[in-house]
């Protein structure tokens, strides 16, 4: 069984986050695709990033297994950080995500292998960080997109580590307390880290529970793994309906706050337009850039609005919509 269908367990709760009620999203004025996008664009042309960044020209992606680092960390701006944990510790190569405020610091997800050092790495990014601000002491909070296997493995590195104010748990339940989102998914949760704030959705439809994470400095769109460029696994029939809702609601928010990036948490595209790489390949030259531009969920939200009531699985060019019950985990076109 793929450890994308093992539903871990376990969540605990914050205080203090405030909550901003949103209906349910809708596409905006019903506009169409081509509408929507150049509405997008628009936006996030004339709305230049408070914090502007850079991603690096290559990823570690399984190629040199003795060089290449068990993390690859990149700062993206001086603010935030992007882990990549190496496809020779796990096939699953997930990304990880830093946001620093002055207060707290956001860690998104803890990887895929329990036995990559993943807490002191993460610590020294912290002390590197405080270091270069002449600050002394930060409270890190570790979070999750979602609860698959490959995203929490390396929780238990952080209970009672230094710096760490929290380690969210898995359950629903607990997940929803954690972020106030008692109208979970139609809730936006905005979270101030401390001159630094961020706003959560519901975004289920990959897995129950999940959130998307707008960091608003840097404009970058969290997406987990409902967009990413690569298989968008949907796992049973009652999650379609909610997936092709939370690309409602992803793209209705494109619509209404400047979206430079949209990052999710793994790659699974080669460079070539339509080639997807097969779930648990261990090495992928050529990937596909981690980013995407924000009219990719249009472009997404389009293709599963055309595939009505029952999805099919189908390969498109940067991204492939995947319901696992029809398919197989395995498929690859």
């Amino acid at each position: 069984m793929s450890p994308r269908l093992l539903v871990a367990v376990v969540f605990l709760a914050l205080v203090g986050l405030t909550v901003v009620r949103a209906p349910e999203a809708q596409l905006v004025g019903g506009l169409g695709p081509q509408a929507l996008q150049a509405r997008v664009e628009a936006l996030r042309k004339s709305v230049p990033p408070e914090e502007p960044g850079s991603f690096p020209d290559e990823w570690i992606h399984g190629a040199d297994c003795v060089g290449d680092p068990l993390i690859q960390v990149h700062e993206y701006s001086e603010n935030v950080y992007i882990l990549r944990q190496s496809k020779c510790e796990t096939f699953e190569a997930p990304f990880m995500y830093m946001i620093f405020g002055d207060n707290a610091v956001l860690l998104f997800d803890t990887g895929a292998n329990p036995n990559t050092p993943v807490q002191p790495i993460v610590q020294a990014v912290i002390e590197n960080w405080l270091a270069a601000r002449g600050q002394a002491d930060i409270n890190l909070i570790v979070a999750h997109t979602h609860g698959h296997f490959d995203h929490v493995q390396a929780d238990a590195q952080f209970q009672n580590a230094p710096y760490v104010r929290e380690v969210v748990g898995l359950s629903i339940p607990a997940v929803l307390n954690f972020w106030q989102m008692p109208n979970y998914p139609e809730d936006v949760t905005t979270v101030d880290l401390g001159g630094r704030k961020i706003d959560v959705l519901g975004t289920p439809g990959h897995y129950p529970g999940s959130i998307s994470v707008y960091d608003r400095k840097t404009q970058i769109l969290f997406t987990g793994d409902i967009v990413y460029p690569g298989h968008l696994f949907i796992f049973s029939p009652l999650e379609w309906p909610e997936f092709q809702a939370s690309m409602q609601r992803l793209v209705t928010f494109a619509v209404e706050n400047p979206v430079k990036w949209v990052v999710g948490c793994h790659i699974e595209m080669g460079d070539t337009p339509g080639s997807p790489y097969q779930y648990t390949t261990l090495v992928q030259p050529d990937e596909h850039t981690l980013e995407f531009e924000p009219s990719i969920l249009v472009d997404i939200l389009q293709a599963a609005q055309r595939q009505g009531a029952t999805p099919a699985c189908t390969i498109y060019d940067e991204f492939v919509i995947h319901p696992v019950y029809l398919c197989g985990i395995g498929w690859n076109g």
